[in-house]
């Protein structure tokens, strides 16, 4: 399985070889902004969701200036901006994760993180364009409760998903539950396809 690698991870990897960015010292303010991003998401049960997507708005710009300033450099500096970018709000955002993600993962390909982070930032990626996920790392809620996004189940096989570090497809089905619990929600009962999904943007758009 091959992924689509954006341009951006060719143009970073251009730019900085890798063999010179494994030895960068990670950047102290890069890691504290992820670390400011982690912790906004502490409290599943009790978040201001308005206020943590101004944050996040406000924590984006900032990394983009230090890429632009070239002081992203280290595996963990790529890693941290890529789940700042994870937690974005549109297709491009998810792009910059992955591709970011990617790069991380290239300079250190031990860290099995950093293949999550690939996984999942793709898995988001598919559901920006109302596309089936493929590793299973991505849940959504709606008035009914919350569900395991639809999966391309022959997309990839659970040995990929473990080498990606993620849960069988069946552990994800079995997650959904705790995930559920640990943002006060219920399980949906009846959890949409593809094609409902689908029908529901559509008839959101119709009715703007």
């Amino acid at each position: 399985m091959r992924h689509w690698i954006p341009m951006l991870v060719l143009a970073c990897a251009l730019a900085a070889p890798a063999a010179a960015n494994a030895q960068q010292p990670d950047n102290a303010e890069l890691a504290a902004l992820y670390d400011a991003d982690q912790q906004a998401r502490s409290d599943r049960t009790n978040i201001d969701w308005n206020r943590v997507a101004n944050e996040d708005a406000e924590r984006r710009a900032r990394v983009l200036a230090l890429m632009r300033e070239g002081t992203v450099r280290s595996a963990e500096d790529h890693f941290r901006a890529a789940m700042v970018f994870q937690h974005g709000s549109t297709l491009a955002d998810y792009r910059i994760a992955h591709a970011l993600a990617t790069l991380a993962s290239a300079l250190d390909p031990d860290r099995v993180n950093y293949r999550w982070l690939i996984a999942a930032s793709w898995d988001r990626m598919m559901t920006a364009q109302l596309q089936p996920q493929w590793y299973g790392t991505q849940f959504q809620a709606s008035d009914t409760g919350m569900f395991l996004y639809p999966v391309a189940e022959g997309a990839v096989d659970d040995a990929e998903r473990a080498r990606m570090g993620t849960p069988s497809l069946a552990e994800a089905r079995t997650n959904l539950a705790k995930m559920a619990a640990s943002t006060g929600q219920p399980v949906r009962p009846d959890p949409p396809t593809i094609e409902a999904l689908r029908r529901e943007r559509a008839a959101g758009a119709e009715a703007r």
